[in-house]
């Protein structure tokens, strides 16, 4: 049975490579739990917390409750610690953190992507309103968040998987690993249809039809993205067909 929905799709930038601002404000029901969270972070972080921003499928609107993940975006003064974060109103949401200096963001070239995500479908939630700050999102390469760097988490992801024995952290490692699959290949193609998502299901039909002769496993690789397995044959079986179609494209960014 097919889990995987047709949620999402492919936007176009205008003739001067700009696409248009996609974040919405985030449905009521993340309200009490974007809240707490936030009042966490500020009494951990204190007066070092600039800002928090929300990204991902909650800020572009196609967040599935029970499924999606919550991504937050803390922009912070000087360097800090990584705090664990979990929500007692959504016991098992899964919270992903990034963690960014609030003083080189603007001019730093390894938040260059970050910049980008956040002016496309960024949501402000707290503090400094950075995002506002941004200019429009520009398609480019520096929209690539997985494509450029292929090899090293197409080699990592095994040796995640020796240190973990749990069942649900090698589902993560699958999910975290199918994601990328699924979106380095979207970005492959994203340049010569200056087109650009993040979701997962117009990320599979699009390297569907720009590669026919994988799109099984392709569309096998979207459906462990959002239900991930966690049998390491099933996982590697993907990977295998999939791996020198992406480090082929790689290859071309060098090119």
């Amino acid at each position: 049975m097919r889990i995987l929905r047709p949620i999402g799709s492919l936007i176009y930038a205008d003739d001067l490579g700009i696409l248009p601002r996609q974040a919405k404000p985030p449905p009521p029901i993340w309200h009490p739990v974007l809240a707490e969270l936030t009042e966490r972070l500020h009494a951990h972080y204190g007066d070092a917390l600039i800002s928090v921003a929300l990204r991902g499928s909650v800020a572009r609107g196609t967040d599935v409750i029970g499924v999606s993940d919550l991504d937050l975006v803390l922009f912070l003064s000087g360097a800090s610690d990584r705090i664990a974060l979990q929500s007692s109103l959504m016991p098992g949401l899964r919270i992903e953190t990034a963690l960014v200096n609030a003083d080189t963001f603007p001019i730093g070239g390894s938040d260059a992507w970050m910049r980008f995500i956040l002016a496309l479908s960024g949501w402000h939630v707290w503090g400094v309103d950075i995002i506002a700050t941004l200019p429009p999102p520009h398609l480019g390469p520096h929209a690539m968040a997985h494509l450029p760097r292929a090899d090293r988490w197409l080699a990592g992801w095994q040796v995640y998987w020796a240190d973990e024995t749990d069942a649900a952290d090698r589902k993560d490692i699958c999910q975290w690993l199918m994601k990328r699959i699924v979106r380095s290949l979207m970005e492959s193609q994203m340049l010569r249809l200056g087109a650009y998502s993040r979701d997962i299901y117009p990320c599979a039909q699009t390297a569907a039809s720009a590669f026919p002769d994988q799109q099984s496993a392709i569309w096998q690789a979207a459906e462990y993205a959002i239900a991930p397995t966690h049998a390491r044959c099933q996982i590697a079986r993907v990977v295998a067909e999939l791996e020198p179609l992406l480090l082929g494209h790689q290859a071309s960014l060098k090119g």
